[in-house]
């Protein structure tokens, strides 16, 4: 049926819904691979950075450093200096430890499917875009979201999103 499919898992109830869809789908599908993918935003995925000092606080506790001349600089646990915009959306955590993947790996032990779980960070419909772009997934299996009103008005919804933005097909769980 599908060659490989791609959860968006965020621990929402929406995302908790598209987890146990996926599951049936993975039942009747045996040659089917399955990738797990949650996106943090860039402040929760740098907080984990504890130890690291970004260059706008070294510009206004040290004279004579200046951001317009050394520019937006994040250096990561490897002592890499990354300086393009795709550097800083690599993967931010061991995705085995991440909590969100960890629980969705424990939700999916039960049913026998094997997984990848990745973590990657930035905008969330966008990277759930990029990624199954890159993957080659023929699915892209989300949650919806539960937003209505003004809140989905002003904010939108990361499903409504990929399905936009998204080449592969996409299945919204309610």
């Amino acid at each position: 049926m599908y060659r490989h499919i791609l959860l968006a898992y965020d621990e929402t109830d929406g995302s908790k819904k598209a987890l146990e869809e996926v599951s049936k789908l993975m039942k009747s599908s045996i040659d089917t691979k399955l990738t797990v993918l949650h996106i943090s935003d860039e402040k929760t995925a740098n907080e984990s950075h504890e130890n690291l000092t970004p260059t706008h606080a070294i510009a206004d506790t040290s004279p004579g450093f200046d951001n317009q001349y050394m520019g937006n600089l994040s250096v990561s646990p490897d002592n890499k200096v990354h300086t393009s915009e795709e550097d800083r959306h690599e993967i931010k955590t061991p995705s085995s430890t991440h909590p969100y993947l960890v629980n969705a790996r424990e939700k999916l032990s039960p049913y026998g499917v094997e997984a990848d779980y990745i973590h990657l960070s930035g905008s969330e419909a966008k990277r759930i875009c990029e990624y199954a772009k890159e993957i080659q997934a023929d699915l892209v299996v989300v949650g919806s979201s539960g937003k209505t009103g003004v809140k989905k008005w002003v904010l939108g919804s990361v499903s409504e999103k990929v399905t936009q933005d998204c080449e592969s097909s996409v299945l919204v769980v309610k």
